[in-house]
């Protein structure tokens, strides 16, 4: 038979399947054949190797993004989840039809292990707050109390440090019920199992006459105000890597509390929502980080009176300014874990990689908030070797000292700790104590 036609582009496809071809290549031969390609893609759902599962899968939600094609692609799935004789290709067709929407009730022939391989699953894709953020967003919007009681328990089996990120987050949910939220703090040991701290080692990289590791995209931001006297706090970041943008902006009323927000992740920055609403009255009063980041804060803790005063948007986006619990009342706000004192550090050694004393200032300031509530002594040797980087590059050179000295105390074999409080010295005059 002919290699062009219908027949050609499914034997291409179904060549290109067994052939260590990428999963984008697959998907491009997929879309060429249309919905008769289908049932194909559905019988390599089934396959025993997870590379063509993978790529197939990939494939079916292309397709599904055509309109016409959606049910087809629906129902093939459905057929897969239900009939398939594998764990693995019922999870596979499972999860691409709940990112179509669509739920379905099938039985597993090991539910424990299913369960704790998606937690682990989870976990490993849960890298940035705004992860954690999305995945909890959606935790709220499709579990049950039971079921995200359950998922919490999962992960503080197999993956301890994201059950305390996830119930931090849920927790902070405001439009959660309070009874779930205080299931959630059960479930993780009222907040006192231990966590395991990421793994940070001295790197040379930290020495005050070094370079640090590299610059991460910076959080732009315009705080604008209007006759009325309603603000509009906008921050926008670029997606590493890529060429869209996460953009939020916040209506603050003239009352002071927040009256709408918009998260959206578009290919432009947030020059043109800017030129609109300065088109609409709007004056643009400040764009310094700091004073958005207090706007939103007070804003928020005057909305939060009214718990569905803040809505999916308002979580989804507050991680462009390190807002964290900052809408929660200071008694009601969550202590910094290890873990997340140790993702302080490792955000704040970013930013010491920067030449603009803004960022560095920034990372001062994480630093300084990390520390708000905890005594001193008993934080991390690597906090206390970041804050004194911080100071040091900054010029405080008193404020270093003191840090190093901890640190010094809690590993005095680590050289790096000496040579920074060498040049601190050196900056304070004392030559004695520098040699």
């Amino acid at each position: 038979m002919g290699t062009e036609g219908t027949f050609g582009d499914l034997r291409r496809l179904a060549d290109a399947c067994a052939a260590p071809l990428s999963a984008s290549q697959i998907t491009r031969l997929a879309r060429r054949a249309g919905a008769t390609c289908i049932a194909l893609l559905s019988r390599e759902l089934a396959h025993a190797e997870p590379r063509r599962r993978e790529a197939a899968r990939d494939a079916l939600a292309a397709l599904a993004d055509d309109g016409g094609v959606r049910p087809r692609v629906i129902a093939a799935l459905r057929d897969v989840a239900s009939t398939a004789l594998t764990d693995d290709t019922k999870v596979c067709a499972l999860g691409l039809l709940a990112e179509l929407g669509e739920r379905l009730e099938v039985r597993f022939s090991d539910p424990a292990a299913i369960q704790r391989r998606s937690a682990v699953a989870l976990a490993s894709q849960l890298h940035t707050p705004a992860d954690v953020a999305n995945a909890v967003d959606l935790m709220v919007r499709q579990l049950s109390g039971d079921d995200i009681e359950q998922m919490i328990d999962i992960l503080v089996e197999s993956a301890p440090a994201i059950a305390h990120r996830i119930a931090a987050e849920l927790t902070a949910r405001l439009d959660l019920a309070s009874e779930i939220r205080e299931r959630v703090t059960e479930a993780i040991g009222g907040g006192s199992r231990e966590v395991p701290a990421l793994a940070l080692s001295p790197d040379p990289g930290l020495a005050a006459t070094t370079s640090p590791v590299g610059r991460p995209p910076r959080t732009h931001t315009a705080v604008l105000v209007d006759a009325a006297a309603r603000l509009v706090i906008i921050a926008c970041r670029k997606l590493a890597g890529e060429r869209r943008h996460r953009r939020w902006a916040v209506l603050v009323g003239a009352s002071g509390r927040i009256e709408d927000c918009l998260y959206e992740e578009e290919p432009a920055d947030a020059a043109p929502l800017i030129a609109s609403l300065c088109a609409d009255g709007y004056r643009v009063a400040s764009t310094e980080p700091a004073d958005a980041r207090a706007a939103v804060a007070a804003a928020a803790r005057a909305s939060a009176i009214d718990p569905k005063a803040l809505d999916s948007a308002y979580y989804l986006g507050r991680d462009l300014l390190d807002l964290a619990d900052a809408h929660l009342p200071r008694a009601e706000r969550t202590p910094p874990t290890r873990d997340a004192l140790a993702a302080t550090i490792d955000r704040a050694l970013a930013l010491l990689g920067s030449a603009n004393r803004a960022d560095l200032e920034r990372a001062d300031t994480l630093l300084a908030r990390a520390a708000e509530s905890a005594e001193l002594r008993t934080l991390s040797v690597d906090f206390h070797a970041a804050r004194g980087t911080a100071a040091l590059v900054l010029g405080r050179a008193a404020d270093a000292a003191e840090s190093l000295n901890f640190a010094i105390t809690a590993e005095p074999t680590w050289p790096l700790h000496h040579w920074n409080l060498a040049v601190a010295l050196q900056q304070l005059g004392d030559t004695s104590g520098q040699y």
